[in-house]
């Protein structure tokens, strides 16, 4: 067999090894895409309601303190490194404008190779309450003590990056009351307010980071489907290419062994 037809069957073969690791990645991703949905819709109603709880607590919650300095932190939640196509450039061009002189949080992989000097990195875990709760308390620990004026909170939501105030806590929109005079508030209403304050904080994050995860496997299915029909545009290519030099290797062994025939003929 020519050395050009054996090249190109392992060609082939490369193509459509990578075609089967691309095709699994995308159902993994599909898998995951459809967790992440799954659980968005499952927390929409308790975030309603923790927001509408949190709507009375006193303004100073939704204001900075005013003997915090003058410093931002950016939780960045920019996913695990490659293999999402534009998700996490797009992100981090976006984070850009609001990293100027701030401190980064970085969530993911992608966040901590592209802030090497990030103030703390998290790994690459999926969305939880209890994953949410560690953000958060990195988060607070060192806006209480005056290190921070505001934590933002930036990653994509559908196919848009978008950036959300964390700290101080950002006042829910048309849901402002105050809770009857009735309500008992056990064991004092600084302490109801903390702990409410708290759990608005966490599911803010945790909301946050379901998003961005979500958003994050919408772009690694459609990197992966690209890629596989990349593969199989490249197999088909590569088929014909290996018809074409097998027809003309058989053309020709045909051609010597006319042109043998005819010899031994002629004598």
């Amino acid at each position: 067999m020519p050395d050009n037809l054996f090249e190109t069957r392992q060609r082939i073969n490369a193509a459509a090894q990578t075609r089967k690791i691309t095709r699994t990645m995308e159902l993994i991703a599909s898998s995951r895409l459809q967790r992440g949905k799954q659980q968005l819709a499952a927390f929409a109603p308790m975030l309603h309601h923790l927001a509408y709880a949190a709507s009375c607590l006193p303004h100073s919650y939704f204001s900075p303190l005013a003997e915090h300095c003058e410093t931002k932190a950016l939780f960045v939640f920019a996913g695990a490194k490659g293999l999402s196509g534009a998700y996490t450039p797009t992100l981090l061009r976006f984070c850009a404008e609001y990293a100027r002189g701030a401190e980064i949080l970085a969530v993911g992989s992608a966040a901590a190779q592209a802030y090497p000097n990030a103030h703390s990195c998290f790994g690459d875990d999926p969305p939880s309450p209890a994953f949410a709760q560690a953000l958060l308390r990195a988060a607070q620990i060192r806006y209480e003590a005056g290190e921070f004026h505001e934590v933002w909170l930036i990653y994509t939501e559908g196919y848009t990056p978008v950036a959300k105030r964390l700290f101080p806590l950002p006042e829910p929109e048309g849901m402002r009351h105050t809770p009857p005079e009735s309500v008992l508030l056990d064991p004092t209403p600084q302490a109801a307010y903390a702990a409410l304050s708290a759990a608005y904080a966490r599911a803010l994050l945790y909301e946050a980071h379901l998003q961005a995860y979500t958003a994050e496997q919408v772009a690694r299915v459609s990197t992966m489907d690209s890629a596989t029909q990349n593969a199989e545009e490249i197999i088909e290519q590569l088929q014909a290419e290996y018809n074409r030099i097998r027809q003309a290797s058989i053309t020709q062994e045909i051609i010597m062994v006319s042109g043998a025939a005819n010899a031994l003929g002629e004598d």
